[in-house]
């Protein structure tokens, strides 16, 4: 007996909820399937399970290993992070690849020790949706997405993540002072749905195009990175664009920070603030504020203008004025005319059947524009039978 995983769901957390069903905890449970699992339990198995633990909850549950293996950061290599074992260029791989609000290939080189993107060390946050919690009975689910630093937000419900103010996963203190949810920005909505979408679809609805979600997490890792660059490293024209971005997200340039830090390594609050200026930015791009120096700023532009046809076959190209068509193109215009005109198709059988004398000359422009795709509907079978009767007369 176990619940169904719920979509988005950490590892851990389910866990969590077959051990209630059981009325034991994550440690008894684990020692039943096998895998000691002590304090920092939720942080390891969130992030990497132990080998063979896929295998044997799939053969305890009938839950698929790969549904199990994309409730761990571990599943979602190499979409969300390149490898999760640090590597020493990670970080200049991972967040100089793209540019957008700077020229690429004109970063300083960094080499930042056993770096991983979006992964705090040593621990993940503890930040929920506070309607998606109160909507469900306790033990309730947590989300993958709430454990990682990449979202702000719920798109679902609107508001803010607030931090659970437990270890991730509990809700014992809301259940005695639920936080009031807060709406949170509409901007900062749209950046977090396609973050959600990634996860769930596997791509990315830019304006644009569509994006894989592996580029679509390095494209916002990128933005970040330029955000929180120093701003000597930028020509004027990029620092006066990055200060614009800060001050149209409400804060100072950088948060105020005096010293370069990865984004994973900073204060939760210069995270979030951080994030804000970050969907500030796609924000002025999309609604052509700004203008990114980037190869890839033009993802948030709208696609050119394209005029989309009803289906009606566009009209023959008109003679220069003394210039006589000739008589292919003059016959081509009149059939293409014909076709969608009733009146024209009258008159070019009007014309074709001009002092014919016999049924079998006007079957034989009948014949013909069925053969040229002519409708014939603009006169009744009836009336081209009478028609071939008085010729006979």
């Amino acid at each position: 007996m176990h619940p169904a995983p719920i979509d988005g769901e950490v590892l851990s957390s389910w866990l969590h909820r077959i051990a209630a069903c059981y009325s034991t905890d994550l440690n008894l449970l684990g020692d039943d399937i096998g895998f000691t699992l002590g304090r920092s339990a939720p942080d390891d198995i969130d992030v990497a399970p132990p080998h063979g633990m896929i295998d044997v909850l799939t053969e305890r549950t009938g839950v698929t290993p790969d549904r199990l293996r994309q409730m761990s950061v571990a599943g979602w290599v190499p979409w969300l992070l390149d490898t999760l074992e640090p590597v020493p260029d990670g970080f200049d791989t991972y967040t100089r690849q793209l540019s957008v609000l700077r020229p690429g290939g004109k970063q300083k080189t960094r080499e930042v020790p056993w770096w991983r993107p979006w992964l705090l060390s040593p621990r993940l946050p503890s930040r929920a949706c506070p309607d998606c919690v109160a909507a469900t009975p306790s033990p309730q689910p947590y989300l993958l997405l709430w454990a990682i630093p990449i979202v702000s937000s719920c798109p679902v419900h609107g508001c803010w993540l607030e931090d659970t103010l437990a270890a991730r996963g509990r809700f014992t203190v809301w259940e005695f002072d639920p936080p009031t949810p807060r709406p949170a920005p509409g901007h900062i909505l749209t950046l977090d749905q396609r973050t959600h979408d990634a996860f769930a679809a596997g791509h990315v609805e830019l304006p644009r195009r569509r994006v894989h979600a592996g580029i679509w997490f390095r494209l916002l890792r990128t933005i970040i990175d330029e955000l929180s660059c120093p701003l000597s490293e930028n020509r004027k024209a990029v620092s006066d664009l990055i200060r614009q971005i800060w001050a149209e997200a409400g804060y100072r340039a950088r948060d105020g920070q005096s010293l370069w830090y990865p984004y994973e390594q900073q204060p939760e609050m210069v995270q979030r603030h951080t994030m804000e200026a970050a969907a500030t930015a796609v924000m002025l791009l999309e609604n052509s504020a700004i203008t990114g120096s980037g190869s890839d700023a033009a993802l948030f532009l709208p696609s050119p203008h394209s005029v989309i046809s009803d289906g009606t076959p566009p009209p023959p190209p008109s003679p220069k004025i003394g210039e006589r068509p000739s008589l292919r193109v003059a016959f081509n215009a009149a059939v293409e005319a014909a076709r969608i005109n009733h009146a024209e198709a009258r008159t070019l059988f009007d014309l074709a059947t001009y002092k014919r004398n016999g049924a079998d000359d006007i079957h034989g422009v009948v014949n013909a524009f069925i053969e040229l795709g002519i409708p014939l509907d603009f006169h009744h079978a009836s009336s081209i039978a009478n028609l071939c009767n008085t010729q006979n007369k």
